[in-house]
């Protein structure tokens, strides 16, 4: 990912849409710290593949969590004060990892997410580039937080941010193949797909349309466009 890139996107969408300007704040300030993990990772030594570095990683969580309480949204911010009391981080690190069902993932996420994403991208670059052709993230198993279009269809993971081609047409968590196309005309290179077969829906940038887009930001920033499809079951 190109943290740079997604924040002065970000700017840019905070000018378009007012509504959305505290939300990609937050996101411009989460991403500068993500930043300063993937580049700690990128530093280290060679830990194997799928290990997560929880010494490294806990070293980061008193700046994280002020970070949170300071511009997070409030619900995020009382849960970063509770996080605070609790003795096991690093168990809720792995937790994360091994896909947990803990009401304070959504934390450990954040600075989960560009550690993975290190390790995704030491993996393609020592084995090579990971096929795809499912609706799992082919290197950590996680389902995609989005799509882009630009020629092909690629789904984006939702942990670790590897991208991979998967058919058009065919909605990634049922493979089923009734979807709905949606839009907001105030994001005319996003739309939603929504699956009639599992209820689940998908954010689709569509880069041809606007290639100065970042999935990332545009995804955020589109917030209205997840009440578009009313009665829909968000991503995990």
């Amino acid at each position: 990912m190109d943290w740079d890139r997604a924040r002065r996107r970000a700017e840019v969408l905070e000018a378009r849409h007012p509504e959305a300007a505290p939300v990609l704040r937050f996101a411009r300030a989460l991403w500068r710290f993500q930043e300063e993990i993937y580049r700690r990772a990128r530093r280290g030594g060679r830990a194997a593949a799928r290990r997560l570095d929880t010494a490294l990683l806990g070293g980061f969580l008193p700046d994280y969590l002020q970070l949170v309480e300071k511009h997070g949204p409030p619900e995020l911010a009382a849960r970063a004060q509770k996080l605070q009391e609790r003795p096991d981080w690093d168990e809720l690190l792995r937790a994360c990892w091994r896909r947990a069902n803990d009401r304070l993932e959504l934390l450990a996420r954040a600075i989960l997410e560009p550690y993975v994403h290190h390790l995704a991208e030491r993996w393609r670059e020592e084995v090579g580039d990971l096929e795809g052709g499912t609706g799992s993230c082919p290197f950590c198993g996680r389902p995609p937080l989005l799509a882009t279009a630009n020629g092909e269809r690629r789904l984006v993971c939702s942990l670790c941010a590897t991208a991979w081609a998967f058919p058009e047409g065919e909605c990634p968590l049922c493979r089923g193949r009734r979807l709905e196309r949606l839009g907001d005309p105030a994001f005319p290179h996003l739309r939603v797909e929504g699956c009639a077969d599992c209820g689940r829906y998908l954010k689709v940038v569509d880069l041809g349309r606007d290639p100065e887009a970042v999935a990332a930001a545009d995804e955020i920033a589109s917030g209205a466009l997840d009440t578009v499809r009313e009665g829909a079951r968000g991503n995990p």
